[in-house]
């Protein structure tokens, strides 16, 4: 619930607020279908539907406050929507996002303050933000049922970091955010509103240079993180640092930070299992597995979660363990499914350079694990999107990957796939995913006994599946 005496602090608000009780706490609302009485109600504008049109049904129940961004035309319809619900307050603001983004502040800030043990978990990061999210909070979830909030889906942005933040209760005690950045500036953005006392940097990689320009960017970017903890927690708070990664490996130490990886200078030193892997930290290890995932990323994600879960909850240790063996990815997102009684791994929501990479390797650990060849396997890879100028580069460069690990049953699809022939010439090009689909439901589905899908979610690879 939502303390009105937060309004006091938000600068955006436009209209008198006087009136309010401001030693009440509401519930929070932005949508009009998933209203509960009583609550806060903010109008976010949208492109096509305004909600001051379409909300005389939480009105007509007395709904307290509503929040709306001041124009001349909302002005109007206010006036008239209070002749008719005169119970309910309407307060203006300059903008509806900004005045979520100061009151989340304002929340979240306040929560912390509640209690020293109060943990806003951030994560940033070029690949496997959403894997980590995913596996950390299933984990933390499973020891501490609702008082766990975490990021939904992938909303990591300047809009969606906000809601998730209001969504954190009295009873909550731990908070896992997702912090999405394709600017520059982003992730000063977020982490200026959600306050962050501990998290991690995932890695650097070639993600949005469209708009970054250089992997150099990149870093000071989803970086900028390490230094949001560390200035926020006066060094004192729960960070780490991925000293595999050339980048991440240049940031020092301070009290609260903890450096991992497989070289032998680090704290946490990790180690990799046939199903697993083991992480081993002041003479102590802890060994988690998994059947359901693939590759060695997708270890070390599912290690560095179950190490930071156990930082937190030590006293939770087997229920950890227990949680990261029964976790599953989500859909669409590096998860293996049965088709016509095939196995195929598909990750069709998302795609670059070092992912790609990354999941291939992971790709051929499982057909030889699964007793397959690779002359039995088909890879169908998808566009790379925002990689800037250097995109024809990327895409020759996995192609020539592809064929060093000794994949020759290829298929390139989109608009990038002559870049990709480039660099693995015996393979296969096809325009869009839509052309593909009934070449691979037909004789490529029958050829081929192992199956690897993975593109930039433009390309929609699961509708090869008739999956949504």
């Amino acid at each position: 619930m939502i303390a009105l005496k937060h309004l006091k602090q938000c600068a955006s608000i436009k209209g008198p607020i006087e009136a309010l009780d401001l030693t009440l706490k509401l519930n929070f609302c932005t949508d009009t279908r998933q209203y509960h009485h009583p609550s806060l109600f903010v109008a976010i504008p949208g492109v096509k539907v305004n909600p001051l049109d379409i909300i005389d049904s939480l009105l007509e129940k007395e709904c307290p406050v509503v929040i709306f961004q001041h124009d001349p035309e909302n002005e109007a319809k206010v006036q008239t929507l209070k002749t008719r619900f005169p119970k309910t307050d309407f307060i203006a603001v300059s903008d509806s996002v900004t005045f979520l983004q100061e009151l989340s502040h304002q929340h979240i800030t306040h929560w912390k303050k509640a209690d020293p043990k109060h943990t806003v978990f951030a994560i940033s990061g070029s690949n496997g933000k959403t894997t980590h999210k995913e596996m950390l909070s299933h984990i933390l979830k499973s020891i501490k049922p609702n008082k766990i909030v975490a990021t939904e889906k992938n909303n990591n942005n300047h809009l969606g970091v906000p809601l998730t933040l209001l969504q954190v209760s009295d009873q909550t005690e731990m908070v896992v955010l997702e912090l999405g950045s394709n600017h520059p500036g982003e992730i000063k953005v977020l982490c200026d509103i959600a306050v962050p006392n501990a998290g991690l940097t995932t890695n650097i990689g070639a993600t949005h240079l469209e708009f970054f320009g250089s992997e150099e960017k990149v870093f000071e970017e989803e970086g900028y993180l390490y230094h949001a903890v560390k200035e926020i927690t006066h060094g004192s708070g729960f960070y780490l640092i991925n000293k595999d990664d050339p980048f991440l490996s240049r940031f020092s130490g301070f009290q609260g930070a903890v450096t991992y990886g497989e070289t032998s200078d680090v704290e946490a030193r990790i180690s990799y299992l046939e199903n697993g892997a083991q992480i081993s930290y002041k003479g102590q290890h802890l060994v988690v597995t998994n059947s359901h995932i693939t590759g060695r990323h997708n270890k070390l994600n599912l290690i560095t979660v179950a190490f930071i879960a156990h930082h937190f909850f030590p006293e939770s240790r087997e229920q950890i363990l227990t949680a990261a063996a029964d976790f599953r990815p989500t859909k669409n997102r590096s998860e293996w499914i049965e088709f016509e009684g095939l196995p195929v791994f598909l990750d069709a929501y998302n795609a670059n350079p070092s992912s790609m990479k990354a999941a291939l390797e992971g790709f051929k650990e499982s057909v030889v694990e699964q007793g397959f060849t690779l002359d039995e396997s088909c890879v169908v890879l998808g566009d790379m999107n925002e990689l800037g100028e250097s995109t024809p580069a990327y895409h020759q460069d996995v192609a020539s990957f592809i064929k060093d690990l000794g994949f020759n049953n290829v298929f390139f699809i989109g608009r990038y796939n002559a870049h990709y022939l480039k660099g693995h010439s015996a393979a296969f090009g096809r325009p869009s995913t839509s052309e593909f689909k009934n070449e691979y439901r037909g004789e490529v589905l029958k050829k081929y006994r192992i199956h690897f899908i993975k593109g930039s979610r433009s390309l929609q690879l699961e509708s090869l599946f008739d999956i949504t």
